[in-house]
Order: structure tokens, then sequence, then C-alpha cells
């Protein structure tokens, strides 16, 4: 049994108009999220590029074959943009127009000249490059969350490419017919390839979305919504996960406890709703002041912390000393009224003799309570004393 061309060309319309339509769905549902409209439209582009160069070539001129040969390209490109634009990445613009251009000249050359083999292979190649830079798109930054997903799709878009790739190599190897696909072994059956591949592509953009959603869900529990700093338990977590790789490598390792003075004034005199303000400003001029790899937690109420990896107490009390006064020269507004704000700071750090979180804490909070009988808004570095428990409620 066989599977005739108008057969081939049927199967693969439905297919890719379906695929068109779960991801127009996929958009519907999570509009707020960016990449997945361009998926939805480059889907449906390539769906409309597949019913002229299938269905509608034969009865209009052969510009249309043309037209639509560029449509499925742009299609594609269409879709490699939305995955940078997925991920939070300008998207390659440039490179997919001139992608498009070069497929605009090449598929008219031989349309033109009436070189159906020729065009057959340069369409392959760029499918079989269009896969390649989604792939690497997909890979150019793995997240945890998303691990499988990424790695799924571009498995599913690497074999794509290798089959692009090899029915091209086939197709120059065979001798110059007016239908030169049809003169492939078992093509018939062979284009079920590129289906089902596609259908994986599009199953992997699913399993994408949700693991997102998922990560983004879990990361949200585990950080204050008013302030997005990370919440008590959270801190803890990570800060055991520090501990352990200072321990290991044998690095340093502070910890800032930061308490905001007289902040129940704020709420009692100007509401919680300035008071909100107010912790909202006081957690971006933290932020401002640590690095990429500082950790920032709330405690509670207004306590924070900052947890500072592989600094000795030195660079700790300077950092301290930085948010302290980028904090005094905080103006807050709120109801009217212009709010002032300071901050006393306890400082810690493992230093060379190590020690555990426990130690830490407590130290840290010792500091921060003597800056607070010394008169407020000030730093004061910690002498390590023997281990209490926990964090400071």
């Amino acid at each position: 049994m066989t599977l005739d061309t108008p057969t081939v060309a049927f199967v693969t319309v439905l297919v890719v108009c379906l695929q068109g339509g779960i991801l127009t769905a996929l958009w519907l549902i999570h509009r707020d999220m960016r990449g997945i409209g361009f998926w939805a439209g480059g889907a449906l582009l390539v769906a409309v590029g597949v019913m002229g160069s299938f269905l509608l070539s034969r009865s209009l001129p052969s510009a249309t074959l043309v037209v639509s040969n560029v449509a499925i390209v742009a299609g594609l490109a269409i879709t490699w943009w939305g995955i940078d634009a997925f991920f939070g990445r300008r998207p390659g613009y440039r490179l997919g127009l001139v992608i498009l251009t070069i497929t605009a000249v090449g598929a008219a050359y031989f349309v033109g000249t009436e070189n159906s083999r020729g065009r057959i292979i340069f369409l392959l190649g760029v499918f079989a490059l269009m896969a390649g830079l989604r792939i690497y798109s997909l890979l150019r930054e793995v997240e945890p969350g998303t691990r499988f997903s990424q790695f799924f799709t571009s498995t599913a878009l690497g074999a794509q490419a290798i089959y692009y790739l090899v029915l091209a190599t086939t197709v120059f190897s065979l001798p110059p017919v007016e239908k030169p696909l049809a003169q492939v072994p078992f093509f018939g059956w062979l284009f079920l390839i590129p289906m089902l591949l596609s259908i994986m592509v599009v199953f992997g953009v699913v399993l994408l979305v949700n693991q997102t959603i998922a990560t983004r869900l879990k990361e949200s529990a585990r950080r204050d919504v008013l302030t997005e700093a990370l919440t008590r338990r959270a801190m803890e977590e990570v800060a055991e996960d520090e501990l352990a790789r200072s321990r290991r490598h044998d690095l340093p390792l502070s910890l800032l406890l930061l308490d905001i003075d007289h902040f129940k004034l704020v709420n009692d005199q100007y509401g919680h709703a300035a008071g909100d303000t107010a912790l909202r400003q006081f957690a971006g001029a933290v932020r401002r002041c640590l690095r990429r790899e500082d950790v920032f937690g709330r405690l509670g109420g207004e306590e924070f912390c900052a947890l500072l990896p592989s600094t000795a107490v030195g660079g700790a009390a300077q950092l301290a000393e930085r948010i302290r006064q980028s904090v005094a020269n905080l103006a807050v507004e709120a109801g009217g009224h212009r709010l002032s704000m300071k901050v006393s700071i306890g400082v810690a750090s493992l230093g060379e003799h190590g020690g555990n979180w426990d130690e830490l804490v407590n130290q840290a909070d010792r500091a921060m309570y003597a800056a607070k009988r010394a008169g407020r808004n000030r730093v004061i570095v910690g002498e390590a004393q023997p281990a209490a428990t926990g964090l400071p409620g």
C-alpha cells in the first residue's frame, strides 16, 4: 500500500492546521505570556504556506508557489522569534529577514527556471537551518524548572533537521525529474516522520508553557508578595545550601540583619498603605546595593536579611554602610506625606574559623540590637559567641 501525492498533501495540511489551532488556543489561554502569540501566528502562517504549496500551486500562477514557500519559512522564523520572546530575549529579527529575503530570491529563481529539484533541495536546507536556530534559542539558557521540555523540544527539532538534510541529500542523488519527491523510495510513508516530529514539537511547546507556569507559581510561593524578597522559610533553605558550599570550598559567608527604625510610627501615623509603600521602596533600595549572587529575604514585619556568599566581614560591613546611606537618602511619598527612613544593620560572618548557621544568625542579631541601643541608623559588626537557635523573630 502506498500513499499518493494528494493524500500526502491533504494530511500535511490537516496536521499543520491542527497544530496552528492548538497553539492559538494556548495563546488565548495565556495571553499574558510573551512568545506564545508568535508561535500561534507562525504556525498558522506555515499552514497557509503548506496549503498554497501543496494544494493551490497547480491551479494558480507560479508566483503563488514562491509566496507559499516564503510563507512557510516566514512562519518558521516567527516561531523562532517567539522562543526568544518567551525567554525574555530580543528576537533575531534582522537575521530572520535576511533568511526570508534569500528564500524569496532562491524560490523565485528555481520556480522561474522550472527547477523543482533545486527548489526542493534549497527549501529543505532552509528548513534545517530554521530548526537549528530554534534549537539554539531553546538551549541558549536552560532553566532548571523547564529543562526537560527544552531538551524534549530541541530533540524533536534536531530530528527534523536531520530528516530534512537526509531527504535533501537523497533528492540530490536522484536523476533530475519533474516530480523529484515522487522518486524518493517510500516517500509516501516517509512524510509521516516530519508530521510526527512536528506534533512532538507542539507537545514540547505546551509542556514548556506548563512547566514555566509551575516554576513561576513555585517561585511566587517562595517570595514575599509586597517586597518580592524571599520568605523566611525560603531564606533558610538557601542559607543551608550556601553554608554547605562555603564549607566545601572554604569560602567566607556573611549575613546582614536589617531592621527599619521606628517603622511602627509610620503605620500608626500615616496608615498601612503608606507603610506598604515604604517597605517596597526600602526593599528596592537594598536590592540595588546587592550583587546578583547575594540573597535578600524578609523575616517578618520590618525585619530583613541579606546573605552574602564569598564575602568576608570587611566587605560585608562596607556593603551594609552603603545600604544604610541608600536608605537614609530615600524620600518616600505616601498619602501626600514625604517620609524619611533609617535602618539599623547587624553584620556577621563565618570567617576563616567556620561555624554554623545559628552562630551566624545570632551574631548578626546581637549586632543589630546593639545598633538599636547605640542610637539606631548605624552599622555594627558582631562578634562570634555561642549559638542559640534559628532566625530572629
